[in-house]
């Protein structure tokens, strides 16, 4: 699948401009980044549905007139589903950015398992790409909890230099593992 079909696909699943999808997707997009499913997805206290897109690399919500929301794979973790009357099939991601939820995903348990596969694979590409050597460093805090945050920290880090965090998410996520 490539962006023109991805863009074409939101536009017939949410009825909103594709150039919309295109270009945050374009212009945000990674190196080797490509799309892998999208479907039509609403926040929490929305109205009317956006485009939810699962990329190689990301998991990105777009709505016109809403802030865009991009959550990196390889920092998930926990995708969980469920539905309700009033929500339909609603998606929750727990990830080192924060947790996130959309309601009304349409062919939710397809999506999930889409999600899921996603992210296991991204975990696994990680756990292959070479580490860079660990700074020499005396850990933040004694014993095993500063080796945590130490690696939490490297985690984070490597997210930011890939592009899969804004600078407001990597000092968000950072201030998080600190605090505790």
């Amino acid at each position: 699948m490539d962006w023109g079909v991805l863009a074409e696909f939101a536009f017939d699943q949410v009825g909103g401009a594709q150039n919309t999808v295109t270009q945050v997707v374009d212009n945000t997009a990674v190196p080797g980044e490509a799309p892998v499913v999208v479907t039509s997805a609403r926040g929490r206290d929305e109205w009317s549905n956006g485009t939810l897109v699962l990329t190689t690399h990301r998991l990105v919500y777009v709505k016109e007139g809403k802030p865009t929301v991009a959550v990196p794979l390889a920092g998930v973790t926990d995708v969980a589903f469920g539905t309700s009357r009033l929500s339909g099939n609603v998606v929750k991601v727990t990830a080192i950015s924060g947790a996130h939820s959309w309601e009304n995903v349409a062919d939710g348990p397809a999506f999930v398992a889409r999600l899921r596969e996603a992210v296991t694979g991204a975990a696994l590409r990680e756990q292959q790409a070479p580490q860079p050597a660990a700074p020499s460093a005396e850990p933040v805090a004694g014993g095993a909890g500063g080796s945590a945050i130490l690696d939490g920290l490297e985690r984070l880090a490597t997210l930011h230099r890939a592009g899969a965090l804004t600078d407001e998410e990597f000092t968000a996520a950072k201030r998080r593992l600190i605090e505790g």
